[in-house]
């Protein structure tokens, strides 16, 4: 009939038609950088996105705002240090952590509100006004203005292991949310899961191993990452269940300790930031100017200058299966110093330039070997034990004593007399986190990077015997390296700046001047094992793990109506 096609054609007229698929990039703020490849949020309707960033050299990080129909973005004030961000529901406010505190702030404007103390990575804010953050490798709540934290969620303790939860996000409900659960094994192995938990239960439910955290985006997905691939996988967020496989959506994405730099609206809207897998040792002077670099971009790690400046061992490899190699700095030839198909990292120069200690998984677990710097003879084993996972940090000047870390959160340091039975003894223990130790050239002082305040700072104690200790970094602090002569200590500031401190590290006479600003650094992320730079022995050029693309930032991409892509997969 008539009126029966009239229907049809006015359905059809009403149907929106299908819409495409848009692409473009944000870019940062001029001559500005995004740290990690871009820690980012997307608004819930997503016409807004939040990033952290840096507006120039010696600049802290910052949180910008940038609708998606302008052509900039814009600062907000009061957030020096931000890092981590998260929108509220409406849209209105912005959470964020800096210098140990959950905050938020008026997107609007105004100063912002310091909701608890907390120390870690990520937070998701619910429609019923409860904030699950991290504290810690532990999830808590707290009510939307403020307050005590409640403990909802943490990890399981066990002697053999570490292990962590962060980055989490609500469902829809409400009440059930997914986060991040890694684990490093006694013998290593990393771990990574998604997994659900809820404000109405201490038990979480594992998912699914993934590479990274997980955001869930209607009508129904997970989106995580499988290495340094973005995927998309059909979720009912109903049951808590996969209902399919998931599909790639993007490429080369960042990933960052298990964090990956992405994140969806509720609308469609998807954005990322751009990985490199690749680094570059490039030499700076104390103005932070570049001198020149050493190798070809690479997969590099834990470098270690010789005592006279001429030679650097470094790691160099992938991941669970790295190797030693050294290079000679005068002629520019390398070469490969370990050959074993387990992981050896982390090495350490003897006084005399003869030997690398070096740290290696060849018995099953992490124990510590030397090796002649020559490349003649076998590798021979210095101390081993099933009890701990350990990662070598030093050894003195002297050559009696070896500092390791033993890996398992909170992280513990330990001494190892190279001499006489080798019995290690602890050396800084706590609930809290202790790494990154450096003997001081006399041996009389050990500098060290610890978290007992609730912030990473740098300290330095006395060696052997605990006679005396000092904080020396003022704002966070993290990997010392000593000059030297011991005249000088230089350290890292949360947002990568060089930082140095005059020194006196006469026995019994130990004083730390003001730290002093050298320059801001362009970095790779910080390591899970030990330093990402090194100082030359007059303390004049700093050796940096600059990212491949020489410390430049790549743009955010912005992917609008990205389901769209799950049918040109053909989903």
């Amino acid at each position: 009939s008539v009126a029966l096609i009239v229907v049809v054609v006015l359905w059809r007229s009403a149907t929106p038609a299908p819409q495409p698929v848009t692409r473009f990039t944000v870019a940062p703020p001029e001559n500005g950088t995004l740290p990690n490849g871009g820690e980012m949020s997307l608004s819930p309707g997503g016409s807004r996105l939040a990033f952290v960033a840096q507006s120039g050299p010696n600049a802290p990080t910052v949180l910008w705002v940038r609708p998606l129909d302008a052509l900039t973005a814009r600062p907000i004030q009061g957030t020096d240090g931000a890092q981590g961000p998260f929108w509220s529901p409406d849209g209105k406010y912005l959470g964020f952590y800096t210098n140990g505190k959950l905050e938020k702030v008026a997107v609007s404007g105004g100063p912002p509100q310091t909701l608890c103390e907390a120390n870690g990575g990520g937070a998701t804010w619910s429609q019923n006004g409860v904030i699950v953050f991290t504290n810690r490798d532990k999830l808590f709540r707290v009510p939307e203005t403020g307050g005590t934290p409640e403990l909802i969620a943490s990890p399981p303790e066990a002697a053999n292991h570490e292990s962590g939860y962060n980055l989490p996000q609500f469902l829809p409900d409400g009440r059930h949310f997914i986060f991040h659960f890694y684990n490093v094994s006694s013998l290593g192995i990393e771990e990574h899961s998604i997994v659900i938990g809820s404000l109405d239960s201490k038990e979480v439910v594992h998912l699914t191993a993934a590479s990274s955290n997980a955001l869930y985006s209607p009508p129904g997905y997970l989106l995580y990452m499988n290495r340094a691939t973005l995927v998309a996988r059909p979720f009912d967020a109903g049951k808590l269940k996969f209902t399919g496989q998931g599909v790639p959506i993007a490429e080369g994405v960042a990933l960052n300790g298990g964090y990956g730099q992405f994140a969806v609206s509720q609308t469609g809207a998807l954005v990322y930031g751009n990985g490199s897998s690749t680094n570059q040792m490039v030499w700076l002077n104390r103005k932070g100017e570049k001198l020149g670099t050493v190798g070809q971009p690479g997969l590099y790690s834990g470098p270690a200058l010789s005592p006279d400046g001429t030679k650097l061992a470094v790691g160099r490899g992938e991941g669970g299966n790295r190797d030693i190699w050294i290079y000679n700095l005068k002629s520019g030839t390398a070469s490969r110093l370990t050959f074993n198909p387990s992981d050896e990292l982390s090495p350490v120069w003897s006084a005399d330039e003869s030997r690398i200690f070096f740290t290696s998984y060849r018995l099953g677990q992490r124990d510590l070997y030397q090796k002649a710097a020559s490349g003649l003879g076998n590798t021979q084993l210095v101390f081993k034990s099933k009890e701990q996972a350990k990662s070598l940090m030093d050894v003195s000047q002297d050559g009696r004593y070896a500092i390791y870390g033993t890996t398992i959160r909170p992280t513990q340091l330990w001494a190892l007399p190279l001499f006489g039975q080798r019995k290690p003894f602890p050396f800084v223990q706590g609930k809290f986190q202790a790494d990154q130790a450096q003997f001081s050239p006399n041996g009389r002082y050990v500098a060290y990077m610890s978290n007992e305040t609730g912030r990473d700072e740098v300290y330095v104690q006395t060696f052997p015997q605990h006679t005396g200790k000092w904080q020396i970094s003022t704002g966070g602090g993290v990997e010392p390296m000593w000059r030297g002569d011991g005249k000088e200590l230089f350290y890292l500031s949360p947002d990568d700046r060089v930082m140095a401190v005059g020194v006196n590290t006469a026995a019994g006479q130990f004083q730390a001047g003001t730290p002093k600003l050298l320059f801001q650094a362009q970095m790779i992320p910080p390591s899970f094992w030990r330093n990402i730079y090194v100082v030359s022995p007059d303390g004049q050029r700093f050796l940096l793990l600059e990212p491949a693309t020489g410390g430049k930032s790549s743009p955010i991409n912005v992917v609008l109506n990205w389901p769209a892509l799950l049918k040109n997969a053909g989903n």
